[in-house]
C-alpha cells in the first residue's frame, strides 16, 4: 500500500505543480507523544512510516486527525511511537512524501510550508447545538474556558456577558422560516476566539408538496406501493441484505429497461438498471438500499460483456440521491454553469440535499446543499460536506432480489422493443428463465441524520422525499421512482459512438414525485387562499367616456378560425401537467387515448413536437415562465 501511495503522491506533485515544501534537511525520528499539526479546509489524515521499511502508524490513508479546540481549521495528531521519520497528510488534498520535522510543527495546505505551532491557551468556545433547524424554540448552552471576558449576541443585538456558561433561548418569538444568528466572542491575553452559529426555525407542519409537476408513472412502476414508507429499524451496512424487509419498499422499477435495450443493437456495455429502492431509519441514520439488475445473460447472451466485465463497483460512474427534508433552500439540480457534475439532470420536485458519489465510492460521497438562489456549488465549502466528513457508509453485494422475483420484459433490440413498453407491458420473472442472481447487485448506505439537519422525529412527523438517479456518460440512464425522460431518446444514437444510445448524453428533466420516507404529505398542511383573500382590494374602473362605435362593418372571415390553445396537447381545453405527460408518452411511443394536438403542443414554435415542448409546458404550469416561446 505504501508503494502505491507514494506513486500517487509523485503523480499529484507533477500534475498539480505543488510548490516546494520547506522541510528539515535531515529526517528527525518522531518521539512517542509528539504532536504534529495540519491546517486544512477538510479533516486530514496523517500517514507516517519509517523510511525504506513497511512500518507505519496505520494502513493507508492513515489516521484521521482531530480538530484543535478553539481553532477553525487546525488539526492535531499525537505520534504513537518513536520509530517514524516520514509523513504525509491527505484527504481532499495530499502532500508529497515529507521528512518528519519534529514535534509542535504545523503544515499549512494553503502555503505548502511547515511552521512552528504555538499552543498558547487562547479561549475555547463550545456550544450544545452548532446551528441548524429547530421547531418552536431551542435552548443553546454556551461554555467558555480560558477567557478573561466573553459575551454573545443574537441577531446583532445587545451583548450579553458569559461567566463560564450561559444558556440562551433561540427563536421563541421568531416567525417560521426565520434565520437567527448567534455570535460568541471570548478574549484573554493570548487573543480572541469567535464563533458564529445560524439557526433556522422550521414549519411545525412541514411542506404539503414536493413541487413535482406530474403524477407517478404508475403501471409496473410503483411509488410507495401499498402505502409503504419504509420502517424505523437499525440496519448494519455490511453488504448483506438480511436486515432489510419487503415492507421497507418505497419505489419499484422494472428489469431490462436500460435505454440501450430499445435500440437496434444488442447490449455490449454493463447494464444500468435500477430495480427497487428500500428505506429505513433510526435515531442516528437514514438507511437506503437499492437493487440493480443485469439480465444480459438472458437478453444478450451472445455478447461478451455480461460475464467478463464485472460489477458496477469497479467503475467510477456518478450516482445522485436527491433528498427533500423541507428544511432548507430548494434546488432542482442546477449549478451556476449547468447541472451538478455536468449530469444533465434536473427535476421539478424540490430537493434541499444531494448526496453525490460514484459506483465504486472513490469519488465522494459528498453532500451538497443549495444556496439562496437554489444553486449547487461543489467548490463552496459552506455548502458542501466533503467525503471525509459526511459519515456516510456505503457497501455493495450480489444476489437475489429481496422480493425473490425479477420482473421485466425479456426482449432486446429495435424490432422487439418500444421505448416505454415496460409501463403497462406484460412482465416475466427473469429468474424463471435461468437468469443468474449472482449478476444482480445492490447498494446499501447509512446517512447520518445530523448531516441532513433532521431527526427521526422529523421523518416520522412530516416525512422526507428521496429520488435516486443512475448515470452513464453525462446523463441519467435510470431512476427510482421512474420517469419517462429516462427513455425518451433511447433509440437514437450516441454522438460519440453510434453503437450505443443517446440517453448517455441527453438532458433529462424529471417531473415525477419523489418516494416518501416515514410519512406521506399531510393533507391541508398548506391551505388554499379563501375567497376573501383573493378579492380585489381596489374598486373596478368605470370608464367616463362612451365607447367608440366603429363606422365600418367588421371584416367577416371567409373560413372559420382554427382554435389554437398553446400547451393543450391533449385537447381537453385546459393547460396542465397532463399535457406534458401526453407529449412524453407520445415521444416514448406509448399509446394515447386520443390523438395528440400537434399545433397546440408545439409551444416553442419550431414546427416539431419534442420533449422540449413538454418541459416548457411543465415550467409554464409551475409558474417559472409566463409565456411560451411561440408567443414571444
Amino acid at each position: 500500500m505504501k508503494i502505491s501511495k507514494k506513486l500517487l503522491a509523485i503523480i499529484l506533485a507533477v500534475v498539480l505543480i505543488v510548490s516546494t515544501v520547506a522541510v528539515a534537511a535531515v529526517s528527525v525520528n518522531a518521539a512517542a507523544g509528539d504532536k504534529v499539526y495540519c491546517r486544512a479546509s477538510f479533516t486530514p489524515n496523517c500517514y507516517m512510516w519509517k523510511k525504506n521499511t513497511e512500518e507505519n502508524n496505520h494502513a493507508w490513508p492513515g489516521v484521521a486527525m482531530t480538530k484543535v479546540a478553539g481553532e477553525t481549521d487546525v488539526y492535531v495528531y499525537t505520534v504513537p511511537a518513536d520509530k517514524f521519520d516520514m509523513i504525509i497528510f491527505n484527504g481532499s488534498g495530499q502532500t508529497t512524501d515529507m521528512s518528519y520535522p519534529g514535534g509542535n510543527k504545523l503544515y499549512d495546505f494553503a502555503t505548502n510550508k511547515w511552521e512552528d505551532y504555538s499552543s498558547d491557551p487562547v479561549p475555547v468556545i463550545t456550544v450544545s447545538k452548532d446551528g441548524g433547524g429547530f421547531k418552536g424554540s431551542v435552548d443553546v448552552t454556551i461554555t467558555v474556558t480560558d477567557a478573561d471576558s466573553a459575551y454573545y449576541t443574537v441577531d446583532n443585538g445587545a451583548q450579553v456577558a458569559i461567566n463560564g456558561t450561559a444558556t440562551v433561548k433561540i427563536g421563541a418569538n421568531s416567525p417560521e422560516g426565520a434565520s437567527i444568528k448567534l455570535d460568541i466572542s471570548a478574549t484573554n491575553s493570548y487573543g480572541t476566539t469567535t464563533k458564529s452559529c445560524t439557526f433556522k426555525k422550521r414549519s411545525s407542519t412541514g411542506p404539503a408538496t414536493d413541487g413535482s409537476t406530474s403524477d407517478p408513472v404508475g403501471g409496473n412502476y410503483a411509488t410507495n406501493p401499498n402505502n409503504g414508507y419504509g420502517k424505523r429499524k437499525t440496519i448494519t451496512v455490511d453488504g448483506d441484505k438480511s436486515d432489510w424487509e419487503q415492507s421497507m419498499l418505497i419505489a419499484q422499477g422494472v428489469a431490462n429497461d436500460d435505454p440501450r435495450v430499445y435500440a437496434g443493437w444488442s447490449m455490449h456495455e454493463i447494464a444500468f438498471d435500477d430495480y427497487a429502492m428500500y428505506a429505513a431509519w433510526d435515531d442516528t441514520n437514514l438507511y437506503i438500499m437499492y437493487e440493480m439488475a443485469n439480465v444480459q445473460d438472458v437478453v444478450a447472451s451472445g455478447e461478451d460483456y455480461p460475464m467478463t466485465q464485472g460489477n458496477l463497483w469497479i467503475n467510477n460512474i456518478p450516482v445522485f440521491l436527491y433528498i427533500f427534508t423541507g428544511n432548507g433552500n430548494i434546488t432542482h439540480g442546477e449549478t451556476a454553469g449547468g447541472t451538478l457534475w455536468n449530469s444533465g439532470n434536473t427535476l421539478d420536485a424540490h430537493a434541499d440535499h444531494v448526496v453525490a458519489y460514484s459506483t465504486n465510492a472513490t469519488n465522494g460521497p459528498f453532500i451538497f446543499t443549495a444556496d439562496d438562489d437554489g444553486l449547487l456549488d461543489a467548490d463552496n465549502p459552506d455548502l458542501t460536506i466533503a467525503r471525509a466528513d459526511t459519515g456516510i457508509n456505503i457497501k455493495w453485494g450480489n444476489g437475489k432480489t429481496l422480493s425473490g422475483t425479477l420482473m421485466g420484459i425479456s426482449k432486446a433490440g429495435k424490432s422487439n422493443r418500444t421505448p416505454g413498453d415496460c409501463v403497462d407491458g406484460q412482465l416475466t420473472d427473469f429468474y424463471s428463465k435461468g437468469h443468474k442472481a449472482s449478476m444482480d447487485m445492490f447498494y446499501e448506505m447509512s446517512i447520518p441524520l445530523a448531516k441532513l439537519d433532521i431527526s427521526a422525529s422529523d421523518i416520522e412527523t412530516n416525512g422526507i422525499g428521496v429520488l435516486k438517479i443512475s448515470t452513464f456518460g453525462t446523463s441519467g440512464m435510470d431512476c427510482l421512482p421512474y420517469d419517462l425522460s429516462m427513455c425518451d431518446n433511447a433509440a437514437k444514437p450516441y454522438s460519440a459512438d453510434s453503437s450505443t444510445s443517446m440517453e448517455k448524453e441527453d438532458e433529462d428533466h424529471i417531473t415525477v414525485p419523489m418516494a416518501r420516507v416515514g410519512k406521506a404529505f399531510t393533507p391541508g398542511a398548506v391551505q388554499p387562499p379563501t375567497e376573501a383573500q383573493i378579492q380585489p382590494t381596489d374598486p373596478p374602473v368605470i370608464p367616463t367616456d362612451p365607447p367608440v362605435i366603429p363606422t365600418e362593418p367588421p371584416v367577416i372571415p371567409t373560413e372559420p378560425p382554427v382554435d389554437i390553445v398553446l400547451g393543450d396537447a391533449d385537447d381537453d381545453g385546459d393547460v396542465s401537467v397532463l399535457d406534458a405527460t401526453y407529449i412524453q408518452r407520445s415521444e416514448a411511443n406509448i399509446a394515447l387515448p386520443s390523438p395528440l394536438n400537434e399545433r397546440n403542443a408545439d409551444v416553442d414554435g419550431d414546427e416539431d413536437v419534442t420533449i422540449l415542448d413538454a418541459t416548457y409546458i411543465q415550467r409554464f404550469v409551475a409558474g417559472i415562465i409566463k409565456r411560451f416561446p411561440a408567443q414571444s
